[in-house]
């Protein structure tokens, strides 16, 4: 008996404890309820939020100190307008909305910008003032800076002709899309020519000597840019040309130096190629001071001579001290033997035989070298190139390639 009144009382008292945590629950709801009910009404007080449509899509063309962009938008009819604005507001521009098509449409416009990089926003608004969530672009603006480290292409060398040059290239720049080439020809009119980026050299059938040549490399910063870049560089064509070395023959007058040794000939100095060399034999003829004649083919007005060392050994055998001498006339033109005794009395008599000398250099120490002569009034058919001394005081004397300029034939 006693067992059941207790278990009655905890079946009451369970009761009680349940209905009290309801009643509780009851109250935190209704609590909670008005809470939000409150908090809504607060939220929505003005009305419900209303949004726009956002930009599909921003794209960015980029020119001289400008950006077209193209806001790709829906076919939500309440689009009326949109703005562009930089994160801190610094710059905002606001754009109207007027559609060509009833679906998706792009609409495009330019704004101007000092050089820099750029964060924007771009929203799209109705005419309630209601507006998207915002798109977000980071983009640059390119202006001077951008353009002045910008670089044309390079000529790494002109080699000029009596009729013709060739222009040798330089690797195209890193980001150029085009280079062209302007210059002038030998009536001095201006010619334009496009170089692509794959040319090594370019023949150009005129010139002028001393004449002007400019090359302007074309720059995008962007596939997608709506302006390029230019950057600009100028040379001159030279002033002088180099003689045709097929019309070169040796003369091979009387005490001359021979054709060498070690399989070399006098053909090799003037084929228009280095590798192969001229090489002295153990001979007073061939050792310095020696005299090699040639007949270049054409009467000229010489201007240069050019001296290509031995490439495979020796340079110091080049010349240290050398003459170029001319004439027009070979009759009576063979001279004393140059080892017969002083190099005055040597150029006494090639003097009084007719030979003008045109160059004298007594200080060279370029194994490679490149010599202008002085400008003469006459033309002149037979040079003579007169070794005096080698650069490193041998008297054994080898060489790949002699060259010969002219300012002009006739």
């Amino acid at each position: 008996m006693r067992k059941t009144l207790i278990t009655e009382t905890m079946k009451n008292s369970t009761r009680i404890i349940y209905l009290a945590l309801m009643v509780m629950f009851a109250i935190i709801g209704i609590a909670a309820c008005e809470e939000s009910a409150e908090t809504y009404s607060e939220f929505t007080k003005d009305g419900e939020i209303i949004y726009v449509g956002t930009p599909d899509t921003v794209l960015v063309a980029p020119g001289f100190e400008k950006l077209q962009f193209s806001v790709v938008i829906n076919a939500d009819p309440k689009i009326s307008s949109g703005v562009l604005q930089t994160k801190d507001k610094s710059f905002i521009q606001e754009f109207d909305v007027v559609r060509k098509n009833n679906g998706q449409d792009t609409i495009s416009f330019t704004v101007d910008l000092e050089e820099g990089e750029y964060n924007f926003d771009v929203f799209l608004k109705d005419n309630a003032g209601h507006q998207s969530i915002p798109r977000e672009v980071n983009t640059v603006v390119y202006g001077p800076k951008y353009q002045e480290a910008l670089i044309s292409r390079g000529i790494s060398k002109i080699k000029t002709f009596e009729n013709t040059a060739i222009i040798e290239w330089r690797n195209a720049p890193d980001g150029s899309i085009s280079t062209s080439l302007t210059y002038e020809d030998a009536t001095g009119a201006l010619q334009i020519l496009e170089i692509p980026d794959d040319m090594a050299e370019t023949t150009l059938d005129s010139y002028k000597l001393g004449g002007q040549i400019m090359i302007e490399s074309t720059y995008a910063p962007t596939a997608s840019a709506i302006e390029v870049f230019t950057s600009a560089s100028e040379a001159m064509f030279p002033e002088k040309f180099q003689l045709d070395n097929t019309l070169i023959t040796a003369l091979k007058l009387p005490f001359d130096a021979s054709d060498g040794c070690y399989g070399s000939t006098y053909e090799k100095l003037t084929d228009g190629a280095t590798g192969e060399f001229w090489h002295s034999c153990d001979i007073p003829e061939d050792l310095y001071p020696f005299v090699m004649s040639f007949d270049i083919g054409v009467t000229a007005n010489l201007r240069g001579f050019r001296l290509d060392k031995r490439s495979s050994c020796c340079g110091g055998r080049s010349p240290g001290a050398y003459q170029i001498w001319g004439t027009n006339d070979l009759t009576g033109a063979e001279t004393v033997d140059i080892d017969a005794g002083e190099i005055a009395d040597w150029e006494a008599d090639a003097t009084t035989k007719g030979w003008v000398k045109l160059l004298e250099v007594t200080d060279n120490t370029q194994e490679t070298f490149e010599a202008d002569i002085p400008e003469n009034a006459s033309n002149f058919r037979y040079i003579r190139v007169v070794g005096i001394s080698s650069i490193n005081g041998e008297t054994t004397a080898n060489f790949d390639e002699f060259t010969f300029m002219a300012t002009a034939v006739e």
